[in-house]
Parts: structure tokens; C-alpha cells; sequence
């Protein structure tokens, strides 16, 4: 972060003066909310593991209990926490907004800080799971695995990855370089 970026002007400041009771009940419900998130994580940890669902030792996970537990993770979380999160901020936030004056409710331009996505990693861990599948180990427990059967998986990941979209990117790139030469 750079020291003479502004991080709020004088209008944002003169709007969090103003709406500071807003500020104070969205930081509560937030907290609230992380909460309640984090509740039902360590409920759904410990339900998983009395019923059996998953084995209580992480050196007998498998990716297919990764997963399987990830995505039941998911679903009680929007479940239990999401649904009633999901329907008090549209609630709250619109009655809040229309009672706004017009002037503050202009369209502010937004300061775009990302610097881009990591896209490219999502994808090679997409790529590796697969691999992992077709060897035949994604039922196979983590202890199992050796150090050097990681390494390689992963890499081969990355080989296919780059064989499926680099050669595309390669040949657009020679062929937009060809093109700006022949003009």
C-alpha cells in the first residue's frame, strides 16, 4: 500500500459520521455472524466424526472425504448460517438505503485494488485432483501416499494444464506476431 494513497476522503468520512450507527450494527451483525459460522464448523467437525462420517485420523482421509466433507460443510453452513444472513442484510440494507438522502446515494466510482485473480492455480488444483482420480488414489488414504508421488502428481498437473492452454496461447501468439509483420 502506498503512504499518500487517501484511504477515505473528506465525503467518505462526512458519510461514516453521519451513518455511524449503521457502522455499528453492520460491524455487530458481522461479528454475530462469523460467530454463528464458526459454530456450526465445530458442530459439523465433531457431528462428522461421532457418526463416523469421517475418520478421526487425518492420515486416513482421502480426497473423496476431502470433498464429500467440504461439500456437506458447505451446505450446512448456507444452510444454518446463510439463509438467515442472507435474508437480514437484504432486509436491513434496503430499508436503510431507501430511507438514504438522493445525493448520498449517487453512484460513487469504485477504487479497483485487486491484481488479478490466481485463476491459473484454481485450475492446476482442478487438474491435479483429476490426476490423483485417475491413478487410482483418490480413495486412498493420505498415509499412504509418498512425498514423491505428490511432487509428481502436482507437476503432472501442471504439465497437462500447460500442454491444454499453452499451445493454444502459443499459436495465437505467433499468429497475432505473423500478422502485425505481414501489414
Amino acid at each position: 500500500m502506498n503512504d499518500n494513497e487517501i484511504l477515505m476522503d473528506d465525503k467518505d468520512k462526512k458519510f461514516v459520521r453521519t451513518h455511524w450507527r449503521m457502522m455499528a450494527l453492520i460491524a455487530v451483525f458481522f461479528s454475530v455472524a462469523a460467530a454463528a459460522g464458526l459454530y456450526v464448523a465445530l458442530w459439523f467437525v465433531a457431528s462428522t466424526q461421532a457418526v463416523g462420517f469421517v475418520p478421526a485420523a487425518i492420515g486416513q482421509w482421502t480426497i473423496g472425504y476431502v470433498i464429500n466433507f467440504v461439500l456437506h460443510l458447505i451446505f450446512w453452513e448456507l444452510l444454518l448460517v446463510g439463509s438467515w444472513v442472507l435474508v437480514i442484510v437484504a432486509i436491513v440494507f434496503t430499508q436503510w438505503y431507501n430511507k438514504l438522502p438522493e445525493e448520498e446515494r449517487g453512484s460513487k466510482p469504485k477504487r479497483n485494488n485487486r491484481r488479478g485473480s490466481n485463476a491459473f492455480s484454481f485450475i492446476v488444483g482442478l487438474t491435479w485432483l483429476i490426476v490423483v482420480w485417475l491413478d487410482g488414489n483418490w480413495n486412498l488414504a493420505f498415509q499412504s501416499w509418498t512425498f514423491n508421488y505428490m511432487v509428481y502428481s502436482c507437476l503432472a498437473a501442471l504439465a497437462w494444464d500447460l500442454l491444454i492452454f499453452g499451445i493454444p496461447i502459443a499459436l495465437f501468439f505467433i499468429w497475432w506476431i505473423r500478422k502485425d509483420s505481414v501489414e
